[in-house]
């Protein structure tokens, strides 16, 4: 069962915020510090512009706000998606369904480390076009 998180859920999030971090290789990049991590679950838990999902195996989360080159135009970005078993899609089809009440447009990312080409059929098929493509340089 999908549903939104709650303060109870940070620890499972929190192991599964390790293991995505991990598959995505956000370690080599920026690290993973579970303490960060346990204080921004906690924040979007609280801010009316943030959701998280969680089921069984995965979650999802992301923030919605104005977008900067227009205020009338209400933009949604996922912040993370993660499903270790069979529940992804309905993960986000929640995150969808949360976002277009709010929404205009939801913006979701694709990492090189995971399964790109396959996640990009996916948002094809689901409706979503090409934007823009990420860098990111340790410095």
């Amino acid at each position: 069962m999908i549903r939104e998180a709650t303060a109870s859920d940070i620890p499972r999030l929190l192991e599964m915020g390790a293991r995505f971090s991990d598959k995505a290789r956000l370690i080599e990049s920026v690290g993973y510090d579970s303490e960060s991590m346990a204080k921004s679950f906690a924040f979007m838990l609280e801010d009316e512009n943030c959701t998280v999902f969680i089921g069984e195996s995965g979650a999802i989360g992301g923030q919605k706000a104005p977008h900067p080159f227009n205020h009338d135009h209400w933009i949604a970005q996922e912040l993370f998606w993660w499903s270790e078993g069979r529940e992804g899609l309905r993960l986000l089809t929640a995150f969808e369904l949360w976002a277009s009440a709010y929404c205009h447009t939801l913006r979701m990312i694709c990492l090189e480390a995971v399964e790109p080409e396959r996640m990009a059929r996916l948002y094809l098929k689901r409706g979503y076009e090409p934007l823009e493509h990420g860098y990111i340089k340790r410095l």
